[in-house]
């Protein structure tokens, strides 16, 4: 009896950090079929992915000078990298992950001779607040990303239809993010972690919370809810809002709660592992962004059972559907922000029938899902 051979699949990632391009990464590696695959992936940093997937026991190699930072010396030493380490393990397939590991990947694994190149697209940089030039060139750069690829797998219908440049729409398919539910605390366990966390929360265990999860970046918009907490604070004086995870705009909002006096209702809690398990804290989960390719916050809040406010932006239209499993407001607009949250404090009723309709609609975004789809465009020819 012949044994089969493995596939080796080589996953190529920018940064080491646990965003959603990261958690992607790691669930693909951690559940392919042991018996079809041997999973290795290079990446740059040695930040948690790096350390989860040692754990898991995948192979894991760091490329040197692989920054999201643009530089043309570590680019060219990144690429030489890059390029010795696809001959060296030569791979049956390249999975690309994020913009720069995307395109130096793509076109190294195409002049490499790499039998499948498939890139993820997680988000489009072009969609970023950024100069015309800017966007221009990092769309391009994305189009060509994807006309090298031998097929780019979107994760939501919204990514695939903002790139319609020539020869790209055929090339493009949707696999939607998987994820399983998380291990939740109840609430009462949850709000008394927090606080153990952050023990200015102590006063404020009974009170209505609103919880955001997400890096501290432009992009996310926390300032636009904390707008809204501030209009709803004249009707509301217990609430609090919450917000899981740390970035560059730290300092910029700590001085904007203070300046505005409410740090007796926003607390920034800085990064927490294990987010998702705390979110039966939440009486409302708010996800406020200016752009989110689908959103694994908003699924793990639907599987969490929590009615969600969220920006109709992207691909969060597929997760939180409007007035079924959650509310969705225009991005950028605190008064809209804060009606749709102050509907669900005063109508628990509704906040509960939502909740409901979410960790439905949320069964069917699991990882078994995505790893065979995926797998079918691995063995695709």
């Amino acid at each position: 009896m012949e044994t089969q051979t493995k596939k080796k699949i080589l996953f190529l990632i920018t940064k080491s950090n646990w965003g959603g391009a990261q958690r992607y990464v790691y669930d693909l590696a951690t559940n392919l079929p042991t018996a079809r695959y041997e999973p290795v992936v290079a990446l740059g940093g040695d930040g948690p992915l790096r350390h989860k997937l040692v754990t898991a026991g995948v192979r894991v190699i760091t490329i040197p000078h692989l920054e999201r930072d643009i530089s043309l010396r570590k680019e060219l030493l990144a690429s030489w990298s890059i390029a010795h380490l696809i001959r060296g393990e030569d791979p049956d397939v390249l999975h690309v992950n994020s913009s720069k590991a995307g395109a130096i990947g793509a076109f190294l694994g195409r002049i490499l001779g790499v039998p499948r190149v498939i890139f993820t697209a997680h988000g489009w940089a072009f969609n970023e607040d950024r100069s015309f030039i800017q966007r221009f060139v990092f769309k391009v750069a994305h189009w060509l990303t994807v006309l090298l690829a031998h097929h780019t797998i979107c994760v939501s219908h919204a990514l695939k239809s903002q790139l319609r440049w020539p020869g790209a729409q055929r090339k493009m398919s949707v696999t939607h993010l998987g994820r399983e539910a998380t291990a939740l605390f109840d609430r009462a366990h949850a709000r008394a972690l927090l606080a153990e966390h952050n023990p200015q929360l102590e006063p404020y265990l009974s009170d209505p919370w609103l919880i955001s999860i997400g890096e501290l970046h432009p992009v996310k918009q926390h300032d636009v809810a904390i707008e809204a907490v501030a209009n709803l604070l004249p009707e509301h004086p217990n609430l609090r809002y919450l917000i899981i995870g740390d970035g560059q705009l730290r300092d910029e909002l700590t001085s904007f709660i203070s300046k505005e006096a409410l740090g007796e209702h926003v607390f920034l809690l800085g990064q927490i592992d294990e987010a998702a398990q705390y979110l039966k804290a939440a009486d409302v989960f708010v996800l406020p962004s200016r752009s989110e390719a689908l959103g694994y916050v908003a699924l793990e809040a639907a599987q969490a059972g929590i009615a969600t406010v969220a920006s109709n932006v992207g691909g969060i239209p597929e997760v939180v559907v409007n007035d079924v499993t959650g509310t969705l407001v225009p991005s950028g607009d605190s008064t809209a922000l804060s009606a749709a949250i102050e509907h669900y404090l005063r109508q628990p009723k509704l906040s509960q029938k939502h909740a409901a309709a979410a960790r439905e609609h949320a069964a069917s975004f699991s990882i078994e899902a995505m790893v065979r789809r995926t797998t079918a465009y691995y063995a695709q020819t």
